[in-house]
């Protein structure tokens, strides 16, 4: 079984699958497609967010389990089931055609192509699960706090930092900040690379990345506009950066920035979970933050629960508008941009709720001008999580 972090073809690990092999791995009663073909069966395991291209893989040399996938019984299956683990994906391949399959909760799993859901026996899915929950690991970044961050980038550490989307890293040095970390890149290729991740223009808006300092993987958010007090000569980037771990705050505001928030947990793995556990209001302002940060992946997440048509306009909504914000109320109590405090609003007993925010928005061949978005959140019982049912754009 070998493990790699593709794009900086990181090898991560080459372990033992004697105890894999080993399992005696139960056909289902009613084998489905089961292969005649003595050809073993090639099984790759790839984690890979949305529209990301980082991804990690894990190849696995095991006939028993290629076996127990090619005898799962299928069942007929329009839709992959709504769960935290879409971005696992079981590609089996026999005689040198792929079959790209979802992983699911439940240890199903979810063949698109065919519009069938595989059950494997008990032990396969339980198998598949536990690598799937390590490759997972080695994937994303550990969500640790800034107060335990900051210990493992102190100042003037070098370190490396990878980009979810692109999945390029470049090197940087912490040079200052105490609420976050202020960073340069080291050198001209390091700026060049930066650049580039940011389609040749630097840019305010917020990216999921991984940092790497010593043996640690850590959760961050960055954004890519060059400001302030410059460090590092003849690097061609004049200024520093701000680098965002779970929990830090702005210079300007002791909440933390809500748009980096979405991003350490999208580095972390953990966005899904953080939308389950966040309250209307929070919801309704990660919308407008998807919205400016042209994220299609976080939108959607916004939007599960929603048809492909429902979901159609909001995301053409997107593509037209060149920014957006939300137009803060003063006299409001600014509401925490994590999932901690806001149990007051979750331990409601309404099942429905209505938010309306006024944002500032400049859409292609338009002036900038003020609008309210208007949302419909349901949820089907007190303890369960928001859903977007409804928004008025």
């Amino acid at each position: 079984m070998k493990l790699v972090r593709q794009r900086f073809v990181l090898l991560m690990a080459i372990v033992s699958v004697l105890l894999l092999m080993a399992t005696a791995f139960t056909a289902a009663a009613s084998p489905v497609h089961a292969s005649s073909n003595k050809e073993n069966a090639k099984i790759i395991l790839t984690v890979r967010y949305g529209h990301d291209e980082l991804a990690s893989m894990m190849s696995i040399d095991s006939p028993s389990l290629g076996r127990a996938l090619s005898q799962a019984k299928r069942v007929p299956a329009p839709e992959a089931q709504t769960n935290k683990m879409d971005d696992v994906e079981v590609i089996v391949m026999m005689s040198h055609k792929p079959t790209v399959l979802r992983l699911e909760p439940s240890g199903q799993l979810w063949d698109a192509a065919a519009q069938q859901r595989l059950s494997p026996t008990a032990e396969t899915a339980s198998k598949l699960l536990s690598l799937a929950s390590q490759l997972r690991a080695n994937h994303y970044g550990a969500m640790i706090s800034w107060t335990e961050a900051k210990q493992l980038v102190p100042l003037k550490r070098i370190f490396t930092i990878t980009d979810m989307g692109t999945g390029l890293s470049f090197r940087v040095q912490r040079r200052a900040g105490s609420d976050h970390a202020d960073v340069q890149p080291i050198a001209k290729e390091d700026s060049r690379i930066m650049k580039q991740i940011y389609n040749g223009h630097w840019s305010w808006n917020r990216r999921a990345v991984l940092v790497h300092s010593g043996q640690h993987w850590l959760a961050a958010s960055m954004n890519g506009m060059p400001h302030g007090g410059d460090g590092i000569p003849d690097n061609d980037f004049s200024g520093h950066f701000c680098l965002h771990f779970l929990g830090s705050t702005t210079h300007k505001s002791e909440i933390p920035d809500l748009a980096h928030q979405l991003m350490v947990h999208k580095a972390g793995g953990q966005l899904r979970s953080m939308l389950d556990a966040a309250p209307p209001l929070q919801l309704a302002e990660s919308f407008v933050e998807a919205l400016n940060h042209h994220d299609q992946d976080v939108l959607q997440e916004l939007m599960v629960g929603l048809t492909e048509n429902e979901q159609a306009p909001k995301l053409a909504e997107m593509n037209a508008i060149q920014s957006i914000r939300v137009n803060k109320n003063k006299s409001r109590k600014p509401q925490p941009s994590t999932a901690q405090g806001i149990e007051s609003e979750q331990n409601t007993q309404a099942l429905t709720a209505q938010i309306q925010l006024s944002v500032t928005l400049l859409k292609r061949n338009e002036s900038e001008h003020r609008t309210t978005y208007a949302f419909t959140f349901q949820r089907n019982s007190p303890s369960a999580s928001w859903r977007l049912k409804q928004v008025t754009m």
